[in-house]
């Protein structure tokens, strides 16, 4: 089957799937389809093609659908969900085993063994790093607040957030090339609240 149609069907399933999550004021359709984007976009910078490009493709749309089974991490979740996808449809073996490390990578601050890994980091926290930060971290907080019921002071959070983008960092050259100018604004930002 053409991987450009097996792309198109896994976005329309996994779109579908994130319609019972899709009031979270983060983890929700939007989120995944900037994770899609930027994934795509950080492919052809940084010369990932077929396959390879493909398995990434896939690995962003299912990367947060777990959410729609529990809102705490859970890694069998994960695999569970994007496995039964890509088997319904004959995915290779090799290819699953591939996808499902992807996706494993996002986990904060897990190491990338690889350049697909890689990609799908700095997609992930890629709104760490662009101008709409400060919106779509208070949407992090919103949520934590309503769906986890954690309520975290204002302060807190900054500091939190502060620490995690001080930690933080990109493993592709185009987001480092890219975001590196954004990212300092976004520190002094943030370091500015916790005076």
């Amino acid at each position: 089957m053409n991987e450009q149609k097996i792309i198109n069907e896994a976005l329309r399933y996994v779109l579908d799937l994130l319609e019972k999550v899709n009031h979270y004021p983060y983890h929700n359709i939007n989120h995944t389809l900037d994770v899609y984007t930027r994934v795509w976009y950080l492919c052809d910078k940084e010369y990932i093609y077929l396959e390879e490009k493909t398995d990434l493709l896939l690995a962003a749309l299912f990367h947060d659908t777990w959410f729609t089974e529990t809102y705490f991490q859970n890694e069998i979740v994960w695999a569970k969900i994007a496995r039964e996808y890509l088997e319904k449809i004959s995915w290779r073996e090799d290819r699953i085993k591939s996808i499902e490390n992807i996706i494993f990578a996002t986990i904060m601050f897990s190491e990338a063994k690889n350049k697909s890994e890689k990609i799908i980091q700095d997609a992930d926290l890629d709104n760490l790093w662009r101008r709409d930060f400060m919106v779509k971290s208070l949407l992090i907080k919103k949520e934590l607040k309503i769906i986890a019921r954690q309520d975290i002071t204002i302060q807190d959070w900054f500091k939190s957030s502060y620490n995690l983008m001080r930690k933080q960092s990109f493993k592709t050259f185009t987001a480092r090339k890219e975001r590196n100018k954004v990212k300092k604004e976004n520190l002094d930002r943030l370091k500015m609240k916790l005076i």
